[in-house]
């Protein structure tokens, strides 16, 4: 498994820059430290982006940033953290991706009204993977989906 990394960085400008820890072919997985800020959004679809890349699944880029943002867009606006951890993982068949955060409220998929701007995200994590669910972490919990490989 490639190193967890939270280390924080400034960039010429003075923002924030987060480094994406490297993933290599043969590695089983990574973890992302993160701040629960919604900005953490872009370095946990670069992590994702990152792994799929180097496990040549790259046909689950797309759906796998997308869920990897709403799940870190819950976290963001429903818990109250001051951290998150993203975990991705490479099984036999699939890629298992989770955002671990210190509450311990279960989420709630809703039915967003008509035309409504938020509300989809679980609905989206629902339809678009192959399962999802929530896993109890000693500090939290985890909200994952996995997204089946394409055989080989």
């Amino acid at each position: 498994m490639s190193a967890s990394v939270s280390a924080r960085s400034t960039d010429s400008s003075g923002g924030a820059r987060i480094e994406i820890p490297e993933v290599r072919p043969g590695d089983l997985g990574s973890l992302l430290e993160l701040p629960c800020d919604p900005e953490s959004a872009r370095p946990a679809r670069r992590l994702v982006a990152a792994a799929l890349t180097a496990w040549s699944a790259g046909e689950l880029r797309d759906v796998a940033e997308l869920l990897v943002s709403e799940l870190v867009a819950n976290a963001v606006r429903h818990t109250g953290c001051t951290r998150i951890s993203v975990s991705v993982n490479r099984r036999k068949t699939s890629v298992w991706v989770g955002v671990r955060d210190s509450s311990r409220a279960l989420p709630c998929r809703t039915e967003p009204k008509c035309e409504a701007e938020s509300g989809y995200g679980l609905g989206l994590v629902e339809t678009l993977s192959s399962c999802w669910g929530v896993a109890w972490a000693p500090r939290g919990k985890w909200v994952w989906f996995e997204l089946r490989m394409a055989a080989p």
